[in-house]
């Protein structure tokens, strides 16, 4: 298995896991990826990013960035509770959840199997 499959497997994973978990909570509420305003950037950008890993490199790694500013727009849009609540907004402090800790990791994650292909290339005697 390439370095490159290996950290593919493991962005997968943490993109899964960043989906799963809550991206905010607002006292005992926890509010999931889908709720949050433009939380379709974040998909799509993840999407992309996983599916030119392997076919397209140089657009994967375009799409490791563009999916870590997605993943900090999106986190950033928490503490706007009349966009995540159609009724009445909880008077508590909201506080950013995991998931977009699991999302930049996932970012890194296929930004080093990335890397690891780079490296790997350069070094094949000729």
């Amino acid at each position: 298995m390439t370095p490159l499959a290996k950290w593919t497997i493991v962005s997968v994973c943490l993109t899964a896991l960043a989906v799963l978990v809550p991206w905010a909570t607002y006292g005992d509420n926890d509010i999931e990826l889908s709720r949050l305003p433009l939380w379709w950037t974040y998909a799509g950008a993840a999407a992309v990013m996983h599916a030119c890993a392997r076919i397209a490199p140089p657009v994967a790694a375009v799409f490791v960035v563009v999916e870590v500013v997605a993943a900090v727009v999106v986190a950033t849009g928490y503490d706007q509770g009349s966009h995540v609540f159609d009724h009445v907004v909880p008077m508590v402090v909201p506080s950013p959840g995991a998931g977009v800790v699991f999302a930049v990791a996932s970012a890194a994650a296929q930004g080093a199997g990335l890397r690891a292909r780079a490296r790997a290339a350069r070094s094949v005697p000729a």
